[in-house]
């Protein structure tokens, strides 16, 4: 019966929302500037609800403050993962953010600032030190080396 009770209050007890800090980018310098806004996830996957607020960009009142995310509207195609735009999995303090689908990169300035939001977005977090940002095909996200794993070893 006591099984049952918790069952039922953890079954009818809304997850507490918490807060997680969004950083968009503010201008245009390279990697450039970002600014942390706060947003309330609805459960406990608070680094991929994070990520998704990236893609989702800023609300009308933080981009008439001039903030700005560049991953707004470039994902493309069908998505390799079942339907979802991206995968990410963090082990020994390791992000690892595997897009999904294909991110469409608007020169080295974008992309750079691309990769500074998310990294000091998913750094906010406890458990990641490093996190490592992959297109849909494993390679690094915007390398354009022939081995497209610059991200993997540290060397740009």
């Amino acid at each position: 019966m006591k099984e049952l009770l918790i069952a039922t209050v953890l079954a009818v007890s809304p997850l507490q929302a918490t807060d997680v800090k969004v950083y968009f980018s503010q201008g245009h310098d390279i990697p450039g500037k970002v600014v942390a806004v706060t947003r309330k996830a609805p459960d406990r996957g608070v680094a991929r609800f994070a990520v998704e607020q990236l893609i989702a960009g800023p609300t009308k009142a933080e981009r008439r403050r001039g903030l700005h995310s560049e991953l707004t509207g470039q994902l493309r195609g069908r998505s390799n993962c079942g339907g979802a735009d991206f995968t990410i999995k963090i082990k020994k303090s390791r992000a690892t953010l595997r897009f999904c689908r294909t991110v469409l990169g608007n020169g080295i300035g974008s992309d750079a600032r691309v990769l500074h939001m998310l990294d000091t977005t998913l750094k906010q977090f406890g458990t990641v030190r490093k996190v490592v940002t992959l297109d849909k095909d494993g390679r690094c996200l915007f390398d354009q080396t022939d081995a497209g794993t610059s991200c993997l070893t540290g060397r740009e």
